[in-house]
């Protein structure tokens, strides 16, 4: 029946459309009066076929329902989004690109354009597993691998002083690798490493650098496994890195730390109050927005957090022709495409960023050992670190350590002895960082005098 009224319907529609014709044509009376009767017609059968579909929709309605509400949701954020705010491909930084001047136009990839989805609470005792020595860091590390100087950076005094964009070049800090879109990120090289060539070649934007750090040197440099965590659809798009950053807190590995920000001094450009509700740890994903459009929740530009020092929030990133270098939070509202905090996103917590030691104590029947004080240094640095003592299972353990050569020296509590007080271990990012260490003492054993005794005395009743 559907089919039928499917045949009427077009073929009215068709008899409309000459009817139309006729009267834009011949403008007549009597060929208005033939469009009046058809569009009646039409209204007719078009009621006869709703009422057939009706019907039809009713039966499935229980099994559509859900499908139906997503995408009305997608497309109800798609337009809001289009109508008000800056799309991916315009991310930008202090100075990342022109200043967006025409309507946004919506991109074709639905989860770019989608608004990032809302934190998931976490419990009270989330852990971060990152190294938070702002002087010496993996994250550190990723930067100067791509060339920049860090040395002559440090040498010039300047270190985690604000300078501006313009003076960098001339300082020999910054590496070879310029601002362009033309590198993902994931470029490596015939030996699996990442191809810095190739992106001196193509160029980086904000996004393509976080995906090189996080998923490209991580994993290929430091041998930091990363292949857990939710990548960007497109790793060079900000608002793609916002999104899986958000789906890192729904998969439980990272969580969103509040914070406010304001201009200082009020409706001046260029600088930004920023206060977080806590310590961000190193390695967390700043995200930022345009900040010409002030309720906007899209992604503009994104960046690694690397630290507060003088009383600035430091982040790594790619915002204009130096290319990879150091910014800071508070700074980023300078250039012509003022940036704005968004989204600050910790390090996923089921990756470890720095080297954990976890040191068992036992003695020679394997039983454990309580109370023996458990300290590292590091033989490169020298630095001395106290792990605490041990528990009733023998374990003492720390996060946080740099990777390295290792002298773990130990004192044991009375009752326990052993020929060495120290042993040598290299804390490594095998078993994601998870460094464990045996430690093997002996139990003193001492015959008591009762026990001499009662021997004495039942040796001398036996004579008896």
């Amino acid at each position: 029946m559907k089919e039928i009224l499917k045949k009427i319907t077009s073929a009215i529609a068709t008899s409309a459309m000459a009817a139309l014709v006729f009267v834009l044509e011949h403008k007549t009376i009597s060929a208005v009066v033939a469009l009046v009767l058809t569009l009646a017609i039409i209204l007719t059968s078009l009621g006869l076929t709703g009422a057939f579909s009706k019907n039809e929709v009713t039966v499935d309605a229980s099994s559509s329902q859900e499908t139906t509400s997503v995408v009305t949701s997608e497309v109800s954020s798609l337009i809001e989004e289009s109508s008000s705010e800056p799309t991916s491909s315009q991310e930008s930084s202090s100075s990342e690109e022109a200043p967006v001047t025409s309507k946004p136009v919506v991109t074709s990839t639905p989860v770019v354009t989608s608004k990032p989805s809302e934190p998931v609470k976490q419990n009270t005792g989330f852990q971060y597993n990152t190294n938070l020595d702002i002087e010496d860091n993996v994250f550190m590390d990723a930067l100067v691998y791509t060339g920049y100087n860090i040395n002559k950076h440090r040498a010039d005094g300047m270190m985690w002083e604000y300078l501006l964009a313009s003076k960098k070049r001339a300082r020999g800090w910054l590496s070879n690798i310029g601002y362009n879109g033309g590198s993902t990120g994931y470029e490596t090289t015939a030996n699996g490493l990442p191809d810095i060539k190739a992106f001196e070649k193509k160029g980086m934007v904000c996004a393509s650098f976080v995906t090189y750090v996080y998923f490209n040197y991580l994993p290929n440099v430091a041998g930091i496994d990363t292949s857990s965590l939710p990548k960007p659809v497109d790793p060079k798009l900000a608002h793609d890195w916002y999104m899986a950053a958000n789906q890192w807190i729904k998969n439980g590995y990272s969580k969103s730390i509040p914070f406010t920000a304001t201009k200082i001094p009020a409706g001046s450009a260029g600088y930004v109050k920023f206060n977080p509700s806590e310590s961000i740890p190193i390695g967390s994903i700043v995200i930022f927005r345009d900040a010409r459009y002030p309720n906007s929740t899209h992604g503009s530009h994104a960046s690694i957090y690397a630290g507060y020092k003088n009383g600035y929030n430091w982040i790594y990133h790619v915002g204009n022709d130096n290319g990879p270098e150091f910014c800071a939070i508070e700074r980023v509202l300078f250039g012509p495409d003022p940036q704005w905090p968004l989204a600050v996103i910790t390090p996923p917590s089921n990756i470890r960023m720095a080297a954990m030691a976890s040191v068992t104590v036992k003695d020679d029947s394997g039983a454990a050992v309580e109370g023996a004080e458990v300290s590292v240094k590091n033989n490169t640095t020298g630095a001395v670190t106290l792990l605490g003592k041990t528990d009733a299972n023998g374990l003492v353990s720390k996060e946080g350590l740099k990777y390295g050569d290792y002298t773990v020296t130990y004192t044991l509590p009375t009752g326990y002895t052993a020929a060495e007080t120290s042993v040598t271990a290299s804390l490594t990012t095998k078993n994601n960082s998870l460094n464990e260490i045996l430690i093997s003492v002996v139990k003193e054993r001492q015959v008591s005098s009762v026990t001499e005794e009662t021997t004495t005395t039942s040796t001398t009743e036996s004579i008896q």
